[in-house]
């Protein structure tokens, strides 16, 4: 952004872009010489200097388009709410789920699709971000506090979800503690690493979405 004093870097907020070539092209259309307003709801920059913001594109007529749901329901772009930044997740998670079911821009790419919980087919996206669904076999809290979603019958190869003890609270006050979740499907975003099998961390309730069976 020209400020008129300075050039900004905003990143924007609750976002992430697997297809680059994608989301350039929608923000090239929809803001490229076009004033915008900035919002803030959460940590206002990264640890880069960049603004961390929800963005509307202003036309002449005095409206405004906000620009990451323009991003998420056109399928360039998906939803990656972070614990200091998700005021406006759940809005941008039903246009996700609409773009998804259109097969809309990535949703319309197998390498973008949703995984299943099969160890051995996310071993290959260890280090990238996805989405997984599936079924929680059992729902565990340690003494310590930090929770345990096991997705198979074997927590030392199968997928796990694991919520640690300070951030598990959160959680439990909005409902999706491990008694709520045992036995239910659920859809959760984020890094895959690999710890005793693929595991996600996850560190507000944002990031698991419950599924009707």
């Amino acid at each position: 952004m020209d400020t008129g004093d300075s050039t900004l870097e905003v990143r924007l907020a609750e976002l992430d872009a697997p297809d680059e070539a994608l989301s350039r092209a929608l923000l090239e259309a929809e803001a490229a010489d076009h004033p915008v307003r900035l919002a803030y709801a959460g940590q206002e920059r990264d640890r880069y200097g960049r603004a961390l913001a929800q963005v509307h594109v202003q036309d002449e007529a005095g409206g405004e388009t906000w620009l990451q749901a323009r991003l998420v329901e056109s399928g360039a772009a998906r939803v990656l709410s972070h614990a200091d930044n998700r005021a406006a997740a759940r809005d941008l998670l039903v246009l996700e789920a609409f773009a998804r079911d259109q097969r809309r821009g990535l949703w319309a790419n197998p390498a973008h699709a949703v995984r299943d919980t099969h160890p051995d087919a996310l071993a290959q996206d260890i280090g990238s971000v996805q989405l997984v669904e599936g079924r929680v076999v059992e729902a565990t809290q340690l003494r310590s506090g930090r929770i345990y979603l096991n997705f198979g019958a074997d927590y030392r190869t199968d997928f796990t979800v694991m919520i640690e003890a300070e951030d598990a609270p959160a959680f439990i006050e909005a409902g999706l503690g491990p008694d709520a979740l045992e036995t239910r499907r659920i859809r959760v975003r984020g890094w895959i690493e690999d710890e005793n099998g693929p595991m996600i961390r996850i560190d507000h309730p944002e990031r698991i979405e419950v599924l009707v069976d």
